[in-house]
């Protein structure tokens, strides 16, 4: 009987943690229904999340006006997170640090971990807005004051920690940041997407290979190969996205196909290239449309 008893906690125990480390639902909360252009209000002052026009970095509370500087693109990134981007100038809302009372800023984006955001279920039905480290957005002191800054802290569940959003539009295309939520939405890609080097503030890879980025420059998010490793069709969402290559390590140099199983067109590249814009191979033939990859 014991025993029987014993069992019965451990399963139950299991069961509750299963449950503790279960995803939220992706959307639903206090209005988000997922990828779009919203407003989002502070259930306590009333207030909405605004990107101050003067510094266009410092995010404050202000009252409703229906400007630009008040609306945020939210777009997927990593598995259950979201990035909030600035409709003014594409910034991203980042979160500072790990203590309480870090205020948040609007800083370009470069889809790093201090970017990405959980909108989680509050108990009221409305959103808590946490960072990878537990913290929430939350107003300082339940201010009511236009101009009060967004800081994280820990989550009590307060009003002034709970937030609404109101959709005013469809997630707009403008410079490939809409792309983002293609480039997760092929998860079983994941693991060539590479990792974020908090040092060098941008994606890359540890060991020999190569990086294929959909920014110039080796920005953005990567897509990489390990050297002796090769891709026999890219994921549709990739396809005609690299704009700049990164070598890691000891890979010694890269072919890439125009079609699948390493057919049509090809090329060899052999050194960084920070911008693929018109790129050719030896015969002159235009090779921005990759299909398959091999790493040497």
């Amino acid at each position: 009987m014991t025993t029987l008893k014993s069992r019965l906690c451990l399963t139950a125990a299991l069961a509750l943690a299963a449950a503790a480390c279960t995803p939220f639902p992706a959307w639903a909360q206090g209005g988000f229904n997922g990828p779009g252009r919203y407003e989002i209000g502070n259930v306590r002052s009333g207030k909405v999340i605004d990107l101050d026009r003067n510094n266009q970095t410092s995010v404050i509370q202000f009252s409703a006006r229906n400007t630009d500087n008040q609306q945020w693109d939210v777009a997927p990134s990593e598995p259950g997170f979201w990035c909030l981007r600035n409709a003014m100038n594409g910034n991203a809302l980042e979160a500072m640090g790990p203590g309480n009372s870090t205020p948040v800023r609007g800083m370009p984006f470069t889809g790093s971990p201090s970017q990405q955001w959980r909108i989680a279920p509050a108990n009221d039905g409305n959103a808590l807005i946490t960072n990878r480290l537990g913290k929430t957005l939350d107003i300082p002191n339940a201010s009511t004051r236009d101009g009060a800054r967004v800081q994280t802290y820990d989550v009590n569940g307060e009003a002034n920690q709970r937030f609404t959003f109101r959709r005013v539009a469809d997630l707009a295309r403008r410079d490939g940041d809409r792309d983002a939520d293609d480039w997760d939405r092929e998860r079983r890609w994941e693991r060539n997407y590479g990792r974020f080097d908090e040092r060098e503030h941008r994606w890359g890879m540890d060991g020999d290979g190569v990086c294929f980025y959909r920014e110039p420059g080796y920005r953005g998010r990567s897509f990489c190969v390990r050297a002796g490793e090769e891709v026999r069709r890219l994921p549709d969402p990739l396809i005609e996205r690299f704009a700049s290559v990164k070598f890691f390590g000891r890979a010694r140099g890269v072919e890439v196909f125009g079609e699948e199983e390493f057919g049509g067109r090809r090329a060899r590249i052999e050194h960084d290239q920070p911008d693929l814009a018109g790129f050719r191979n030896d015969r002159g033939e235009d090779m921005r449309r990759i299909l398959s990859i091999r790493v040497f």
